[in-house]
């Protein structure tokens, strides 16, 4: 009996193989299989680096990429720094543009035009703000100071005064012909420019001739050096950048103005023809008990020297830091 049931156990089996062999199969087969070009499962895919930039069809396109949401759990925690906005980065200066100018006789044709005067700057002096845009006419200006050696000329003719000396800086008696002319009170200037056929500029001339069309801060544009200009090394020294006496005129060609002219800032203070005023809508009043003087000297501030700045003058300022330079009409 025990053999029979053996018997029959191994018949069926043999007969059962052949259909647990093919639902094996079947079970095997009903599993999707893997999408060509992924890893298995089991293999870790690494994490690609962020995007540089707009994908290549956006930037086509003239559109930015939209950033991807940040993952849950990536962001530090605890530090408030790390969440801080950017900072705004500072706007950028105005580009320093040359401007065309013709130059005859040592002096430089200013087309004129509108241009900008002022400055809406908060921390500049009040006398020098707002900006505003102005217009003025075509006219000439002198490329250079006044030297002593062409005012030297107009005293020993007879034309102008001797300068008075007010200092041991001053510059008539230096000896040296191709310094700027100092310690020369605003009389004494405007007598020598109509004694040359000129007259000395106004103040909206000066700074149109100073600036260009451009609202820079100085007149080659940027910042200020002793590589530009002739004044006072830095805010809190003494030290001028030429020394014991300014410095000889048109010697700061990289400072040169957009038109080309020399020296608007630093080496001697110009008297210009206007009366001062404080208010910036009060420009060339019809009298006053000062007149104005513009782009200070090699005793001034850098900050004092920019193409904004404004001082003025008494009718007896003569200093070793004042000087001037002629225009004329068109």
């Amino acid at each position: 009996m025990k053999a029979a049931r053996l018997l029959g156990a191994a018949i069926m089996l043999a007969v059962l193989a052949p259909t647990l062999a093919l639902a094996q199969r079947d079970a095997g087969a009903s599993a999707e299989p893997p999408t060509p070009g992924q890893p298995p499962a089991s293999v870790a895919v690494p994490a690609l680096p962020p995007p540089s930039g707009p994908s290549s069809a956006a930037a086509a396109a003239g559109t930015t990429a939209p950033t991807a949401a940040p993952v849950p759990g990536t962001e530090a925690e605890g530090d408030e720094g790390d969440h801080a906005p950017a900072t705004p980065q500072a706007a950028k200066p105005p580009p320093f543009q040359r401007q065309p100018a013709v130059l005859k006789d040592g002096m430089l044709r200013i087309p004129g035009g509108r241009f900008t005067m002022g400055t809406s700057d908060k921390n500049a002096p009040a006398n020098e703000r707002p900006a505003r845009s102005v217009a003025v006419p075509a006219f000439w200006i002198d490329r250079t100071e006044v030297t002593v050696g062409a005012y030297r000329a107009c005293v020993d003719r007879g034309a102008c005064p001797k300068p008075p000396r007010t200092s041991p800086m001053c510059t008539f008696d230096g000896g040296d012909p191709q310094l700027p002319i100092s310690c020369v009170p605003w009389s004494a200037a405007n007598t020598y420019c109509l004694a040359v056929g000129k007259r000395l500029p106004r103040e909206i001339e000066w700074e149109n001739a100073a600036r260009g069309t451009t609202p820079v801060k100085y007149p080659w544009g940027g910042g200020h050096g002793c590589g530009v200009a002739a004044t006072l090394a830095g805010e809190t020294t003494n030290r001028s950048c030429s020394g014991k006496r300014p410095s000889k005129v048109g010697a700061h060609l990289g400072g040169a103005s957009p038109y080309g002219v020399l020296d608007m800032s630093g080496n001697v203070e110009e008297w210009v023809a206007d009366w001062y005023a404080d208010s910036v809508s009060e420009l060339s009043p019809r009298a006053g008990a000062s007149h104005v003087l513009r782009g200070g000297g090699w005793l001034s501030n850098p900050s004092q020297a920019r193409a904004t700045s404004r001082n003025w003058g008494s009718v007896r300022e003569a200093g070793p830091n004042v000087g001037f330079r002629c225009a004329r009409d068109d």
